[in-house]
């Protein structure tokens, strides 16, 4: 679990300079009595919501997204519900065909204001060229109204060299971390750190909130026990996938990995319950 506050300034940018550009997304969605002004939007590759073909997923904000940042994981859709969308910072999915032709939307506003998938109601004019989606989104319901206009470039799937089956470097200084946090060695956790991290770590010791921080990573990470299911380099950033177990049960996620003076280092883990 990254630590909070640091994932606001990492995700979520303060200055146009580290933000999305902002006309990838412009325009409101309102549902209900909330409205959302559409600030910025990235693009990406996934499974559709309602079969699982694949498909291609905008994800438009309310806020200015830095995109490079949700580019450096696998699973874009997990780091955005995990490190982005909360009580302030909404998120409207609108999911395409391969071939850019509009699907549906789905959302989560807050209890009883959400769509798990809806289609219809909305006119479309985006189409996928030169690798990003454009076009307008437009309809009027009676629960919800859209009115949209996107110039968003589609993400990557490229997420460099694949690591060798045990992970290499960056899976074994991750293992590492691993043994110290399951055995609650707070000395041994925070070097393996990155530097942005172990930062974070010295404020909360000096608030006195170093136990909360500490209970926080163990939560959401497999303490129990941990595989690496794949991993990828690219420069000085490394992505494992990883399941394992934690003590709220099966979980699977990513970790990355930062090389800082010449040693990896643990900047981020995302995990997900996935069964008992």
């Amino acid at each position: 679990m990254r630590l909070a506050a640091l994932a606001l300034t990492l995700f979520i940018a303060a200055t146009p300079t580290l933000a999305a550009d902002p006309a990838t997304a412009t325009g409101t969605f309102a549902s209900q009595t909330v409205t959302m002004a559409a600030k910025s939007a990235i693009a990406f590759r996934g499974k559709s919501s309602a079969d699982q073909a694949d498909a291609l997923f905008v994800a438009v904000f309310n806020a200015r997204v830095n995109a490079d940042a949700v580019a450096d994981y696998i699973d874009r859709r997990r780091v955005i519900e995990t490190r982005i969308r909360d009580g302030e910072t909404g998120v409207v999915y609108f999911e395409f065909k391969p071939d850019g032709a509009y699907r549906g939307m789905s959302y989560r506003f807050g209890p009883g204001n959400g769509c798990a998938y809806c289609a219809g109601e909305i006119t479309s004019t985006v189409t996928l060229a030169n690798g990003k989606l454009s076009g307008s989104l437009k309809g009027t319901g009676k629960e919800r109204s859209v009115d949209v206009t996107l110039v968003v470039p589609v993400m990557t799937d490229d997420h460099g060299t694949p690591l060798p089956a045990d992970g290499g470097a960056p899976a074994k200084a991750y293992l590492a971390y691993h043994a110290a946090l399951a055995r609650s060695d707070r000395a041994a956790v925070k070097p393996l750190l990155s530097r942005d991290q172990q930062q974070f770590w010295d404020d909360a010791e000096k608030a006195g909130k170093l136990g909360a921080v500490v209970h926080a990573l163990a939560v959401a990470h497999p303490v129990k026990s941990v595989e690496i299911v794949q991993g990828f380099l690219k420069g000085d950033k490394a992505v494992l996938r990883i399941a394992g177990e934690a003590t709220a049960g099966k979980v699977v996620g990513e970790v990355l990995l930062i090389r800082e003076d010449g040693a990896w280092r643990v900047d981020d883990e995302i995990t997900e319950v996935v069964g008992k």
